[in-house]
């Protein structure tokens, strides 16, 4: 199986770096240096960091924070070492749902890592979540909700017609190269099999986030701004989420 999470980190490093995605976490950069701006100095955990392009191009342009991203890949892991130096930065390959760090910190990132974790472990990964969030900590989303569905098979539906309109999108509005067409067509697989990508609608996402005690404070529609699907609330979605 051809699955983009298990080959070359360059490769999904490589996908990250589109246009598309570029304008999604410059949005949630955005609402961390609103944070930063009022508390002057930030403690982040980033859980599913990936090969940590975002500490990489963004928050490495902040003075005074420190970090620390979680992802189950180790690959991943060593190429975010590899590419991102300095004593306030560091990276560990465990897995979300389980990680305990015995700490709190100011802002909790989870971009594009929702839909990655399993259906019957939502909860408990955002449970986690809400025990590493100090009392006034922030928890910010950058999410692909899928249209509404019931069972398998709609899933698979809702999803693969999710990405095939993103992909026509990004190939009408930027150059893509061969890395980054298969890796987004690869995502597209995997979502058609259920494996390693397990998007939801918008009304599960809002039920586990009240679940575990928490909830949106802001809501953020970046794409599409048309009506592709017939439904205001799929798309991709920066959310800030707080305790109740």
């Amino acid at each position: 199986m051809l699955n983009l999470y298990k080959m070359d980190p360059k490769y999904y490093d490589e996908y990250i770096g589109t246009k598309m995605e570029e304008i999604n976490f410059d949005r949630v950069f955005e609402l961390i240096k609103e944070i930063h701006n009022k508390k002057g100095r930030l403690e982040i955990l980033d859980f599913c960091c990936g090969t940590g392009i975002f500490p990489r191009k963004w928050l490495s342009k902040l003075k005074n924070i420190r970090y620390l991203g979680v992802d189950i890949n180790p690959d991943f892991v060593k190429f975010a070492r590899k590419n991102l130096h300095g004593k306030n930065f560091d990276f560990m390959a465990k897995d979300a749902v389980s990680f305990k760090t015995g700490k709190k910190f100011d802002i909790v990132l989870a971009t594009s890592s929702y839909h990655h974790i399993e259906d019957k472990r939502k909860r408990k990964f955002l449970e986690n979540i809400s025990a590493h969030m100090k009392d006034d900590g922030a928890f910010i989303v950058y999410e692909k909700i899928i249209d509404s569905f019931s069972g398998i098979s709609e899933a698979i539906d809702k999803g693969t017609q999710f990405y095939l309109e993103r992909i026509k999108y990004m190939m009408k509005t930027e150059k893509l190269n061969e890395n980054q067409i298969f890796a987004l067509f690869n995502e597209q697989y995997l979502t058609s099999i259920r494996h390693e990508e397990y998007k939801v609608d918008i009304a599960r996402f809002k039920g586990d986030i009240k679940a575990c005690g928490l909830k949106i404070k802001k809501t953020i529609k970046i794409w599409p701004r048309t009506n592709v699907f017939n439904n205001k609330n799929v798309g991709d979605f920066v959310f800030l989420i707080v305790r109740k």
